[in-house]
């Protein structure tokens, strides 16, 4: 049962390879089928549905209702598979804070200075905008597909974690941080594809909503296990507990993620035909295609077309900025927090761990923000096919304002209750998880065709901006200190800052129609 309702998993993938399962019922027998004769009286072959009147040796699904798209799979399989996904990308971007806690103490054994041993921060995050780049397309590709690149990609990224453990210098630490940053990228660059590989069109807000909440609540969740980790043992056992986490992650994706990509479903079941009946002229229309490719085109679907649609599109140009300066904050916390919370308010390391967890409710306050404008404003204009892509950008308009109230109640809330602070995450984290969601939607909305290069671009955007912003948040803290308020300025003048970029969404509003026709990009 295991077996036929997980194919195309890992651990069945090794089973079929050394033979020890086949799946005779999807694929034609010698015995059975006469390759030469007509195949509509083959009955092995009539149940892959392959017969079609002008090419027969075309594999394609059976119908709505073929049993190995992902959109009919179980209830069951697809809620597993989903939730694979979350807990990957929850794991993976825990990542990026998991190492905050202990970073004091790594600068005192290796003798650097803060921006040094931010860097670890900075360069992982920078390393999961870069490595989108690669990897998003290279899940396109028929023959490798999600599946196989996110096990891939997540065993190196556990390997990693041991490098980290027992690493002697900070140059070491650094570069293992940065690799490790490019192997967690897939979660998130194919993360929500895979979301939308299995989850029916009418579905996708609300359950990309809450995988969503797995990409923030990582970051928010790990600095409370590492600093539970420098207390029970040092600052080393943060990257063991780290490699246990993925490890254990990689178990349940290897038996429990199978294939969602329907091209490198249909490309599965070609070559079991071609394996079982030993006739190399089935086929697929994505290989097909793909046989023409060339390095050219490849280099330039992955490496040239997102900078040129960043370059030559003011709606990108004006969305990646915010989306990037927003993220960047967010990531500035991390320097804010240990000086809110541990200087003002004397919090010890594991309440500090504690401080962060505002930002995991503010992500399910922000979910149902994003519900109720799916749910009460999207669907009536959905239903009165008024529906256009500047709507998204409502629920932008609605919550961007949220950002700079926030940060100014962070900022001057140092000298009362240190709930006050908190208060200020959740508010944050409304804003910033529905300009994720609005934006995205808006952009893939705006430009289908060129979606991944989109995506792409703004990653590498607001990766950027994310690793720059940490690396320069304590000097500016210290220098814009004033007594009692040591975040008090510095984090008024990020809050200035979107609260201009806060008219982006209200221009676009009402200019983006307009952009778009004259735009060689959208469509």
């Amino acid at each position: 049962m295991y077996i036929d309702t997980y194919r195309n998993t890992s651990a069945v993938d090794v089973l079929e390879y050394f033979d020890l399962v086949k799946f005779d019922n999807y694929a034609p027998t010698i015995e059975n089928c006469d390759l030469e004769s007509d195949l509509k009286e083959c009955n092995s072959v009539s149940k892959l549905k392959l017969e079609k009147q002008d090419d027969p040796f075309l594999v394609e699904f059976s119908g709505p209702i073929d049993p190995e798209h992902p959109h009919n799979w179980s209830s069951v399989k697809r809620f597993v598979t989903v939730c694979n996904v979350m807990l990957l990308t929850c794991v993976t971007y825990m990542g990026t804070s998991f190492y905050t806690p202990g970073q004091d103490l790594i600068e005192k054994e290796f003798h650097v200075g803060h921006v040094v041993g931010t860097l670890n921060l900075s360069l992982y995050i920078l390393g999961f905008g870069l490595g989108p780049l690669i990897f998003a397309p290279l899940s396109e590709f028929v023959a490798f597909g999600r599946q196989r690149l996110f096990i891939v990609t997540l065993f190196i990224f556990a390997m990693l974690q041991i490098g980290c453990a027992l690493v002697k210098n900070i140059a070491g630490l650094v570069i293992l941080r940065f690799f490790a940053g490019i192997f967690c990228s897939p979660s998130l660059a194919n993360g929500a594809a895979s979301v939308g590989d299995v989850v029916k069109p009418k579905h996708v807000p609300v359950v990309l909503g809450l995988w969503a909440i797995g990409a923030l609540a990582g970051p928010a969740t790990g600095p409370l296990l590492g600093s539970s980790m420098i207390v029970a043992k040092n600052w080393r056992f943060m990257f063991w507990l780290l490699m246990w986490i993925s490890s254990g992650t990689l178990l349940l994706m290897v038996f429990f993620f199978p294939e969602t990509n329907e091209d490198n479903i249909l490309y599965r079941r070609c070559q079991r035909i071609r394996k079982a009946t030993g006739d190399y002229r089935y086929y697929t229309v994505k290989a097909k295609e793909e046989e023409k490719w060339t390095w050219k085109d490849i280099c330039v679907t992955t490496l040239y077309r997102p900078f040129e649609i960043i370059v030559k599109e003011p709606i990108v140009i004006a969305l990646n900025t915010y989306h990037a300066v927003e993220y960047g904050v967010f990531y500035l916390f991390f320097e804010a927090f240990p000086i809110v919370f541990t200087e003002v308010y004397h919090f010890t390391r594991v309440e500090l761990g504690l401080s962060y967890l505002g930002f995991c409710v503010g992500c399910f306050t922000a979910y149902g923000v994003a519900m109720l404008f799916f749910w009460y404003y999207a669907a009536k204009r959905i239903a009165k096919n008024t529906f256009t892509p500047e709507t998204h950008l409502v629920l932008t308009i609605w919550v961007c304002w949220t950002l700079p109230c926030s940060l100014f109640l962070f900022a001057w809330a140092a000298s009362v209750h240190w709930i006050i602070p908190m208060v200020a995450e959740v508010i944050f984290i409304v804003g910033q998880f529905n300009v994720f969601q609005s934006v995205f939607s808006y952009m893939a909305m705006s430009y289908p065709k060129y979606m991944a290069s989109v995506f792409a671009g703004n990653n590498l955007c607001r990766s950027g901006f994310a690793c720059a912003f940490p690396l320069f948040g304590k000097t500016m803290y210290d220098n814009l200190a004033i007594d009692g308020y040591p975040v008090g300025w510095g984090s008024s003048l990020v809050g200035f800052l979107c609260l201009a970029l806060a008219l982006v969404p209200c221009a676009l509003y009402r200019y983006g129609a307009y952009l778009r026709s004259r735009s060689s990009f959208a469509g």
